[in-house]
């Protein structure tokens, strides 16, 4: 990438820094001027010097052609702006935090000492900005007296809150993906497949694709794994193996994914303890006990295994030792960057390696113009034509260039003919070389530059995730809030601001959509691992982020006369170097085991600390929370806690507390404190070591919860009596509530309480989750209902539906389980026309064996459906927006009728224990007119 390029780059990144540390400094003179003491001035004056070079950063920011001087330049201001920013969130927090309004004798001993720590505080950001207005002063003279006169820049740029406006759909995104991916795949699709599906070759093949990053070489083998072939194979995998793999951890999902049984693991391991479950087992097992698992489980079998992106010889030599290679007409099949790796896998014939070709002139034509404009015709203006084909073919039939640009160009709304040729003639790829990687870097960057400033963060924290992370939606945005990173403009909430960017990412083909929610919104995305390979070589020139793996050299680690700002550690034998200074962290972002840090408190600047996922964290220093004044975001979802630290009432700023999937059973006293929590989670599937199955965990409630009145969001917790309920009822602004019910059985006053609560907190509720053994008096008798609700789980509410569930106009997903209900009880269901999700879970019907019947009335906008353990039966007309339909648990004695009756279906699931059936299903989805997927799995009898 150029310097003028990355240069740009720079000056966005530090734009966006400037704008926020001089948003907060202006903020604190309009509320807190009074307790600036005598620094006003110095203030005031800093404010207007920014704002001079925030301006004069946002003009060179358009321009292409930037020197080292203004490079130096850049990065000496980036770290006062970081500076800077610093200070003033500390001192603004202790600003907060201490009371200044109250008098007579009594509230000045009461604050006394508060205040002067307080003082101190005030003297030391005096101090501060007193030092750090010269530097800024500094630093712009030096820069005037250096710089070239002239400097132009362009004008009327869009708004980044235009640009969110005019592009914040993110289901339209998702159907444009789908349509570019498979834009010339047919004739490959089906070739691979013929030899996958060759009956004369019963000698195991093993099939590679290979070409460079970007080409498509996944989502071809994606395609042939997917197709209905796959139920002419006894076992399948798919493995994704990257570049930091590691062998262990590849061979363990292989067993988990081909279903081994633990038998089989506890004969292989020559171990009888009935305590230990099937994860620990493996954990116990070296890598030739996992290759002997494998070897064994699948010998005899028919298999089919895909290792996606296999960077080298020596991991694909390490996994083939696992196949046994049979006469049972076995499959394996290898996407790989290196011709090296593929013609080792294919060493035994040759003939199997399909080289992924670029996209020929037409067909990226097509897959442009799909990209570029609006269904149904995809159709290029006249007077746009010759410049997009010029552009294409620049970018050499590359999926990935062709969708980025693609992506860049759908996001300029006008479509003027001046904005194309300006592209054009700025791509700066290198027509005549053979160095595609090259080439789609600097596409990718080019891409990048053009982000609006308040895009740029955040995309480059997309490069705190490891690759090929499936990263939430929810948790990247709330990330993003957390550290500053997002706000609201005007007016708009921070949530929504935040949305909105990420649909931009998505949008721009800068992130890839997968998986969506029930109404089609993005639910989960990847990076591309070019991609990523230019967040992360962006973000160590700009210092946003410290990426820390086994990968990692002591320059990574401890930048030179740099500060780290973020850190995310991903695992391997490196660790942190002694003594590296975390005094300056804004966030800590944790993957894997063996978390380096358990002491947070040196990390007085954090915003962000997310450990999710770091199973082996099983405790938390006693104080390890008390110093964090500026943390808001704080998970340790799926790790190993038992307890919560009491430190943890000192974070007065958390606004994010996820402790779904721990051992946390009980929310400690000092939670209470937490005022400004807005979302708490609880609560959820868990496994205890040596248990086999997984239960639902609930979390008991400390007094005084109706304190947190700012909370939104809250379980699954347990109400263990009628003054946790009459609390609950208190928080008014609650969106989304999960409880249960720790009473033995519930009387009369607590049903009342139940039903008070939901009245009380009906104009909030969007989410509702109710679990206990009977709570079906408690609805009937709720006065005023919560008619908003788009969701609504209930687990075990028996004797049939309140009359006001008929009412629920704006519903989009029901999940039942153990209500009972009776089958008339089903008519309630079918009317309400918003349902888009219904999940009827293990005795939601009282009868099983009596049939669920869908005939041509209601359901009008179902699209997922999900049966468990029941018959059901489709009628001619049924269901015609049904997309997926899952039974589970359909066991010898249960019926499914009428699957060729949904016309719209798109996949079909199903999990029994008779061949039969699976072989039923597979038939009618074969000759279905839709031709939907078909996931089918045979249960063992019990």
């Amino acid at each position: 990438m150029e310097i003028g390029i990355a240069t740009t780059m720079a000056m966005q990144l530090v734009e966006f820094s400037f704008q926020s540390m001089t948003g907060k400094l202006e903020k604190m003179l309009e509320e807190k001027a009074s307790l600036l003491a005598g620094v006003e001035d110095d203030a005031q004056d800093m404010v207007d010097e920014l704002r001079s070079i925030t301006s004069y950063l946002t003009a060179m920011s358009t321009r292409r052609n930037l020197d080292v001087q203004q490079q130096n330049w850049v990065n000496e201001v980036r770290e006062v702006a970081y500076n800077a920013e610093d200070s003033i969130d500390e001192f603004d927090y202790h600003l907060r935090s201490t009371p200044y309004d109250e008098r007579g004798v009594k509230g000045f001993f009461k604050h006394f000492l508060p205040r002067i720590k307080s003082l101190k505080a005030r003297d030391c950001i005096a101090s501060d900005i007193k030092k750090l207005k010269v530097k800024v002063e500094d630093i712009k003279k030096r820069h005037d007296r250096y710089s070239l006169p002239n400097e132009a820049t362009r004008s009327g740029t869009t708004t980044g809150l235009d640009m969110a406006d005019r592009y914040s759909d993110p289901r339209i995104i998702g159907h444009f993906v789908e349509e570019a991916h498979l834009v010339g795949i047919n004739q490959s699709r089906d070739k691979i497949i013929g030899w996958v599906m060759d009956e004369s070759c019963l000698e195991l093949i093993v099939i590679s694709l290979v070409g460079f990053g970007g080409l498509g070489k996944t989502t071809l083998a994606k395609t042939v794994y997917d197709d209905p072939i796959r139920g002419h194979f006894q076992s399948r995998a798919w493995i994704a193996v990257s570049q930091n793999y590691s062998i262990k951890e590849l061979l363990k999902k292989i067993i988990q994914q081909i279903s081994v049984r633990k038998k089989e693991i506890q004969d292989v391991l020559g171990c009888r303890d009935a305590k230990l479950n099937t994860e620990k087992l493996l954990n116990q097992m070296d890598e030739s006990q996992l290759v002997q698992t494998v070897r064994g489980h699948l010998h005899g079998k028919r298999y089919f295994i895909v290792f996606d992106d296999v960077w080298s010889t020596e991991a694909w030599e390490s996994l083939s030792i696992a196949l046994p290679q049979g006469k049972e007409g076995s499959r394996v099949i290898v996407t790989s960057r290196s011709e090296e790796v593929a013609n080792y896998s294919c060493s035994r014939n040759r003939q199997f390696i399909f080289k992924v070709s670029p996209l020929s002139s037409e067909l990226s034509w097509e897959l442009f113009c799909r990209k570029v404009f609006e269904a149904p015709d995809y159709s290029c203006p006249t007077e746009l034509e010759n410049v997009g084909r010029e552009i294409l073919q620049k970018c050499n039939g590359l999926p990935l260039a062709i969708v980025t640009i693609g992506g860049l160009l759908a996001s300029k709304p006008d479509k003027k003919l001046e904005e194309w040729k300006d592209l054009r003639d700025h791509l700066r790829l290198e027509i005549q070389t053979n160095d595609m990687l090259s080439k789609i870097n600097q596409i990718l960057g080019l891409s990048y530059n053009d982000l609006p400033y308040y895009l740029k963060p955040c995309f480059l924290f997309l490069g705190t995730f490891p690759e090929d992370y499936e990263i939430r939606r929810k948790r990247l945005m709330r990330r993003w809030i957390a550290e500053g990173i997002v706000n609201g403009v005007g007016g708009l909430p921070d949530e929504k601001m935040a949305e909105r960017c990420f649909n931009q990412l998505v949008n721009r083909s800068l992130v890839q959509p997968s998986e969506f929610d029930d109404n089609g919104t993005v639910r989960s995305c990847r990076v591309h691992d070019m991609m990523l390979d230019v967040i992360i070589s962006i973000s160590r020139k700009e210092n946003f982020a410290v990426v820390l793996n086994k990968h990692s050299t002591q320059t990574t680690i401890q930048p030179r006369h740099q500060r780290i700002r973020r850190l995310s550690w991903q695992g391997g034998s490196s660790g942190l170097v002694p003594n590296t200074d975390l005094s300056h962290l804004r966030s800590f972002t944790a993957f894997g085991e063996d978390v380096p840090v358990n002491d947070y408190r040196k990390q007085r600047l954090s915003r962000a600390i997310d450990l999710e996922g770091c199973r082996n964290l099983d405790d938390l220093h006693p104080k390890s929370f008390s110093k964090l004044c500026l943390l808001k975001y704080l998970s340790l979802r799926n790790t190993g806690l038992s307890e919560l630290p009491d430190s943890i009432g000192d974070l007065q700023n958390l606004e994010f507390l996820d402790i779904r999937e721990t051992y946390i059973n009980k929310l400690p006293n000092a939670i209470v404190k937490l005022q400004k929590l807005v979302h708490l989670l609880a609560g959820g599937y868990i496994k205890w070591p040596c248990m086999e199955d997984s239960f639902f965990l609930n979390v008991y409630l400390p007094k005084g919860i109706r304190k947190l009145k700012k909370l939104r969001t809250f379980g699954l917790v347990r109400a263990h009596d009628v003054h946790s309920l009459q609390e609950i009822g208190e928080l008014v602004d609650l969106e989304k509530l999960g409880m249960s019910f720790g009473f033995r059985d519930l009387k009369r006053k607590a049903l009342e309480e139940i039903s008070a609560l939901l009245s009380k907190l009906n104009g909030s509720l969007r989410s509702l989750t109710l679990a206990n053994s009977n709570l079906k008096k408690a609805l009937d008798e709720v006065v005023s209902p919560p008619l908003l609700l788009h969701k609504l789980q209930i687990h075990a509410a028996r004797g049939g539906f309140p009359a006001w569930f008929a009412s629920l106009k704006q519903v989009v997903k029901i999940t039942l389980s153990n209500t009972r209900l009776q089958l008339q009880d089903l008519q309630v269901l079918r009317n309400l026309h918003t349902l888009v999700k219904l999940v009827l879970g293990f005795h939601s019907f009282d009868d099983n064996y009596e049939d669920f019947v869908f005939d041509q009335v209601g359901f009008a906008n179902l699209k997922f459906l999900e049966i468990e353990m029941h018959s059901v039966s489709f009628e001619e007309g049924a269901l015609q927006s049904l997309e997926i339909l899952k039974m589970d648990k359909i066991f010898i004695g249960y019926s499914v009728d009428g699957i060729e009756h949904l016309h719209g279906l798109k996949e079909v699931h199903i999990q029994t224990e008779s061949d039969d059936i699976i072989e039923m299903v597979k038939n009618i989805a074969a000759n279905h007119s839709n031709r939907p997927k078909c996931f089918a799995k045979l249960l063992k009898s019990a």
